[in-house]
């Protein structure tokens, strides 16, 4: 007991030493530096420790087929080569803490537009190659305006609406996660809405929940900005923008000075007083955002600011501290109480297994899960198994909320089955947060994957055909899915002890996470709401309306019981869709991947020498899923592989891998 003891007081007081340093740390700033040749040097502005971000202002022309231009007012000449010296400078900021990103946009209208898919790719790699860690960073062959900085990422003020910033924010985000990501160095991106919600021309950009930071420009729009004596219309603005980004940090966005915008300036003694006890209590709350360096420098706003937060948490460091101290003696009354509590009771039993509490798993109430659902307002799909609705928990995180119809009535059977969905942990499952347990309601609380299904993106007919439907699920994005799924299954089929059947493995339960990360979702619910008899009886109308995914068995019990090679073969379809989706390939009025496999059987080479534009190992990826999907969908069991053998065959070479001696048997 007395290593509990020594555990739970240093764990007290790191906390206790945690929020003393908390209450002196200062605000983090953003600033905006390039627009005027006064503001001094960038070496001096990062020198001055007063912020966190600095974004280097503008990349002001670039897209519709124009020649990308770095506008950085006085500073330097980017043509001739000038602001290449700006690399020390940058490195000197890096250096020192400070991240330094780069800022497309700005307020030079009709320099900048996005016209197309293409373009926007076009963008991406030119921002990825030109001021990231692309291609052009250690070699000759590709301008580098600032000559070898490797810039921290990129940030969006885009003024100028276009319908594919949300396909460029993809776009960087997949370059992103390439070699450098893999050596530990990762890049962000940001943007600076106006704060009316959404906003015009980053609203479906900041909508795909890949945003590191969002500098909300609260000024130049009276209608959510602070009016003198009144902070109603900022703090409902603010509410809008911090619930609907939970995975971004959000940042109050101000002018320095009167000057620096037409309205919403707001003095320094009123930002603490009146404003900054509004926006602090999100827990996305990120910092403040001024406009611009030059303003500041001239103001002292900044300066100002940080002085007045500091002579604050300098005065409640005593009552911390104090207060920490209080609780180091609570702390140790609290143990010896559990300790003798320990001793007069431990020979009580356990509880049985199946009692009716899930570990780890919050139990919510009805009333609970039509608040966080604001009575089932936003519907995000429907099933047979029940419907799912977007919510928000207490603490601002989002969640998908899911009512299940016809669920088993037995309370203990359903927390039985429960808790082994709640028990799981795999990377490529949604996690189960909660459930709701109470009369009739039978709910499951998950937690939310902003980039929805696989569905909407990989099967998407949205996206003109030559340009080959989503411009950023490029094939390799595609394999990184199949993979993942592959690995999530495996574990439900016991690589993991879970053991758990899917029975209903197609696109629309896959999601993807912030960084499209591929989740398993509905896991167990088919245990929950229909009984195995039932499961493997489904009739062949059912069937076709899941598009074609059940396997043979789940049709017919001649062709054996229903098991775990049932979610092989519904992989190997959803494999295959995925390819021809991805080439928009018609080959057969069937929905189902049966022709498709057996044109595939039959041109395999044909298929991927047609790709064009990939390199050699891209093909062998692409070749590894073809091959993999027809091992799966053969119609006997026995020919199928394991999800294990599924996931060696994808991480071994496509040279190493056979055809099936036939497309089924």
């Amino acid at each position: 007991m007395s290593g509990k003891l020594r555990f739970y007081a240093s764990l007290l007081l790191a906390v206790s030493s945690a929020l003393a340093t908390a209450a002196s740390d200062d605000i983090k700033i953003a600033i905006y530096w390039g627009q005027d040749g006064n503001e001094g040097s960038l070496t001096d502005t990062c020198a001055t420790g007063l912020y966190a971000y600095v974004n280097i202002a503008f990349l002001s022309t670039f897209g519709d087929g124009r020649t990308p231009v770095l506008n950085l007012a006085n500073h330097c000449d980017p043509p001739s080569g000038g602001c290449a010296s700006l690399a020390a400078e940058i490195a000197s900021c890096q250096s020192s803490g400070v991240k330094v990103l780069l800022s497309i946009g700005g307020g030079a209208l009709g320099g900048y537009n996005l016209s197309s898919l293409s373009d926007t790719q076009a963008v991406a790699t030119y921002l990825w190659d030109t001021f990231l860690g692309g291609s052009g960073t250690n070699t000759t062959t590709t301008p580098r305006p600032l000559g070898d900085a490797v810039l921290d990422g990129i940030d969006l003020d885009i003024e100028a609406p276009s319908q594919y910033y949300d396909d460029l924010a993809r776009s960087l985000t997949s370059l992103y996660k390439g070699d450098d990501a893999a050596r530990g160095r990762a890049y962000m991106l940001t943007a600076a809405p106006q704060c009316p919600f959404p906003d015009a021309s980053l609203g479906e950009a900041l909508g795909t929940g890949l945003f590191d930071h969002v500098w909300v420009q609260f000024y130049n729009n009276p209608g959510c900005q602070y009016a003198p004596g009144d902070v109603g219309a900022l703090r409902s603005a603010w509410r809008e923008w911090t619930e609907s980004l939970p995975g971004a940090s959000v940042f109050l966005g101000l002018p320095a000075s009167l000057d620096a915008a037409g309205s919403g300036f707001v003095d320094v003694d009123t930002l603490v007083s009146q404003v900054l006890p509004v926006v602090e209590g999100a827990n996305n709350y990120g910092g403040i955002m001024l406009w611009s360096r030059s303003y500041d420098k001239d103001t002292g706003f900044s300066v100002k600011l940080q002085r007045i937060l500091q002579n604050q948490n300098k005065n409640h460091t005593d009552i911390i501290v104090g207060a920490a101290v209080a609780g180091v003696l609570l702390l140790f009354m609290l143990i010896c109480t559990c300790f003798l509590c320990h001793k007069k009771y431990r020979g009580t039993p356990r509880p049985e297994e199946g009692s009716l509490t899930a570990p780890a798993l919050k139990r919510y109430t009805d009333s609970e899960v039509e608040r966080m659902t604001k009575s089932y307002a936003h519907k995000l799909g429907n099933g047979s198994n029940g419907d799912v609705y977007r919510g928000n928990l207490r603490d601002g995180r989002q969640v998908a909320v899911k009512v299940l119809k016809n669920s088993k009535s037995d309370d203990k059977e359903f927390m039985g089955e429960v808790a082994g969905v709640g028990r799981m942990s795999h990377v490529n499952v949604v996690p189960l947060l909660g459930i709701c347990l109470q009369g009739p309601t039978r709910a499951l609380v998950y937690e939310y994957m902003p980039n929805g299904s696989l569905e909407r993106y990989a099967f998407s007919n949205n996206d003109p055909v030559q340009e080959n439907n989503s411009l950023w699920l490029y094939w390799e994005k595609l394999f990184d899915i199949a993979i993942g799924v592959a690995r999530g299954l495996e574990y439900l089929h016991g690589q993991g002890n879970a053991n758990i059947l899917h029975l209903n493995v197609k696109p629309h339960n896959v999601l993807l996470d912030q960084e499209l990360c591929p989740k398993i979702s509905d896991v167990g619910v088919a245990n929950l709401c229909h009984d195995n008899d039932k499961e493997s009886k489904r009739s062949t109308a059912d069937a076709r309306d899941r598009d074609g995914y059940d396997a043979p068995e789940v049709l017919s019990r001649k062709f054996g019981a229903v098991g775990s090679k049932t979610d092989v073969y519904s992989y190997g379809v959803m494999v295959l869709e995925m390819v021809r989706a991805k080439r928009n390939i018609n080959v057969g009025e069937v929905t189902t991947s049966k022709y498709f496999g057996q044109w595939l059987y039959e041109h395999l080479d044909q298929f991927c020498d047609s790709i064009s534009g990939i390199s050699g190992e891209t093909r062998d990826l692409v070749k590894k899923m073809i091959i993999v999907g027809l091992w799966c969908i053969q119609t006997a069991q026995t020919n199928r592989p394991s999800m294990s053998r599924v996931v060696e065959m994808l991480e071994s070479s496509s040279i190493d891998l056979e055809l099936p001696v036939r497309i089924s048997s």
